[in-house]
């Protein structure tokens, strides 16, 4: 499973708000630190930043906890 960075954070800025990525991505970086992502290359992924399948995980479990949503499925890929 993939996930493009980028895509997650049009979709939360378009579905949730404007700041939810960057309230997503604070609330995730200790954990995602410790995986080797460093804070501006989430807050502003590149179009060829690529998130692992236990990063996705992360971000997915705060995104049900902070909106209480979940991520789509046309999100992940394969």
């Amino acid at each position: 499973m993939k996930v493009s960075a980028l895509k997650l954070k049009s979709w939360s800025e378009e579905v949730i708000s404007p700041l939810a990525w960057q309230r997503i991505i604070l609330k995730a970086l200790p954990t995602l630190k410790e995986m080797g992502f460093e804070l501006n290359a989430l807050m502003n992924p590149s179009e060829t930043l690529i998130l692992s399948e236990k990063a996705f995980e992360v971000i997915d479990a705060v995104v049900k906890e902070l909106y209480q949503t979940e991520i789509l499925p046309e999100l992940v890929t394969a």
